[in-house]
């Protein structure tokens, strides 16, 4: 077995796992949301949503290809020993994608939320081919603000209580996550898209995806990450479901 490509259990020395008398049973939306941003019922991370951007509802990026079915049939088959509770999307953008998966969450799954890591500040094909380039919605003096519409997307839907953003690298997410050991069930992995850096992603979230759960992606139409898929897959000896853009790996439980 090759030697992980990054070791999330390699931690600086001066800084320290939360102590295991502190771990709650469940990741909770309110457990998170109070150490990222404090109590939620005091103040909500959603509240100053439109203090410095005056944004309006708006869906129209075109580049979310998750589907409500394909959702649906995904979480369906994670192991029946699992509740489906705590799902991580790493690359949220607009939230297209997370507003899906919250809706269905909402209807069918009571007490679970979705924790969104971006960085909300767009890909190199953004930056140097200005592709989409008006959604990342850059400032005059040059920062983009879609994380603002990111938010009033969120509350328009009435998702707030069910997604949570948190803007930080996928890198930082994942030893956040660790730091904490909240390990989710279901892993949504749509940020990197250049090589050797979707590969990166797929060690550190496939070490913190619970036995038994999932993680996926988009974008198997892109060579670079299904070049960095497929080494994976190789190197871990894994099988991969794909439906169209969507490609699909299951954690053994054992």
């Amino acid at each position: 077995m090759p030697e992980e490509i990054i070791d999330l259990n390699a931690i600086a020395t001066d800084r320290h796992s939360i102590n295991s008398s502190d771990k709650p049973k469940e990741v909770t939306f309110n457990r998170v949301h109070s150490i990222l941003y404090g109590d939620p019922s005091t103040k909500l991370i959603y509240d100053n949503a439109q203090k410095y951007f005056n944004k309006t509802f708006d869906q129209t990026y075109p580049h979310t290809f998750l589907k409500e079915d394909i959702f649906i049939s995904i979480i369906q088959n994670i192991h029946p020993l699992l509740k489906l509770q705590f799902i991580v999307e790493v690359g949220s953008l607009t939230g297209n994608s997370a507003s899906i998966m919250g809706n269905v969450l909402k209807k069918s799954y009571p007490g679970s939320f979705i924790l969104c890591i971006d960085t909300w500040l767009g890909d190199l094909n953004m930056w140097v081919n200005k592709v989409v380039w008006k959604h990342l919605s850059v400032s005059d003096d040059g920062r983009p603000t879609v994380y603002y519409q990111f938010l009033i997307n969120i509350i328009k839907q009435n998702l707030t209580e069910i997604i949570l953003p948190v803007s930080m690298t996928s890198i930082l997410g994942a030893r956040f996550l660790q730091t904490y050991q909240f390990y989710p069930q279901v892993i949504y992995l749509d940020s990197a898209h250049e090589q050797g850096e979707t590969l990166i992603e797929l060690s550190l979230y496939w070490n913190l995806l619970q036995p038994g759960g999932i993680l996926f992606g988009d974008d198997w139409n892109w060579r670079v990450v299904r070049c960095d898929v497929k080494k994976f897959i190789y190197m871990k000896n894994l099988t991969i479901q794909h439906f169209k853009r969507i490609w699909i790996l299951k954690k053994s439980i054992d």
